[in-house]
């Protein structure tokens, strides 16, 4: 039975990587999976930069992405995925309490709508939702606590219609608690957590499913129904700026120009081609006269000329 422990990889040259390196890179979410379009079902290895990032982070913090404490998250934005390391509230406590110098936190407080602070946040007596939360965190070198203070409107996380998401709908005044944890943390211990955010202050958790919303219109089939070929340019103007410009958009637009034909330039005329001259009819052959009126001697001499004639034109 071997003893080997599978680690993080020494570098992101991913050609250098064992099957047990590669699979803990799985893990940490250094893959991204597309869920719909042209890619869909597609996966995305990371760039090796935010590779790179990933294995300085983990290291720099002693976390563990197996456990996951640490990870990387894709989300797909205009077309193009957008990579950002994240943790837990859990991975912050940790690498606080591996600290010699840590010297623990105030409970957590909530600002209610009447601007008082208080350290049990009541919904049903205080209102919907606090609008701040406040956590101090101390050290044993320092005189003075290092404060996290997050206000609702900065890390509320919301759908598209602006509502609060499930979590924070119920669970409002914990998440926004946690943001104040994670300020007041990374304030306190900045050499272990500068650079790193937990996933409640960014927009989704690693086990959580990142919805990606389908195309906002259905371009293919408005280019299909373009007259002209500015219209098919306009519309793919507009995919592109909506971030939707896929391939079969592309395909469509192509297929729409190529039925519309080639466009005429406005400083062009169409000229119809002159007709061509008519060939020039040959002479017709002239027949020889009737000896009928004629001598002996001149119907003679009309036969050598009509002969004569004939051979030049042979």
């Amino acid at each position: 039975m071997t003893t080997e422990v599978t680690t993080l990889p020494a570098n992101g040259d991913v050609t250098t990587w064992t099957p047990a390196e590669k699979a803990i890179a799985d893990a940490a979410g250094l893959v991204f999976t597309h869920t719909y379009g042209d890619r869909q079902g597609q996966r995305e290895p990371a760039p090796r930069a935010v590779v790179e990032k990933f294995l300085a982070l983990s290291r720099q913090s002693g976390l563990n992405p197996l456990s996951n404490q640490i990870w990387c998250i894709g989300r797909l934005s205009k077309g193009r995925v957008e990579w950002a390391v994240q943790t837990g509230i859990d991975g912050f406590r940790l690498v606080a309490d591996r600290s010699e110098n840590y010297a623990g936190q105030d409970a957590a407080e909530w600002m209610t709508d009447s601007g008082e602070w208080v350290d049990a946040f009541i919904p049903k007596l205080h209102g919907g939702h606090p609008l701040a939360a406040r956590v101090r965190v101390y050290r044993y070198e320092w005189d003075r606590p290092a404060v996290g203070v997050a206000e609702w409107g900065a890390y509320v996380q919301t759908k598209r219609d602006g509502t609060p998401t499930e979590m924070w709908a119920k669970q409002g005044a914990g998440q926004l608690a946690k943001c104040a944890e994670a300020l007041a943390l990374r304030k306190a211990f900045p050499m272990d957590l500068s650079g790193l955010y937990t996933s409640d202050e960014i927009a989704a958790a690693p086990e959580q499913h990142i919805e990606i919303a389908g195309p906002s219109r259905d371009w293919s089939a408005e280019i299909a129904a373009a007259t002209t070929h500015e219209e098919v340019e306009d519309l793919l103007d507009a995919a592109d700026d909506a971030g939707e410009r896929t391939d079969a958009v592309r395909t469509a637009a192509m297929t729409r120009h190529g039925m519309l034909g080639e466009p005429t330039r406005p400083d062009e005329t169409v000229v119809d081609p002159e007709p061509e001259a008519a060939a020039e009819a040959p002479a017709p052959d002239v027949a020889p006269a009737s000896p009928a009126g004629l001598s002996d001697a001149d119907w003679l001499a009309q036969a050598e000329a009509d002969v004569l004639r004939q051979e030049g034109r042979a």
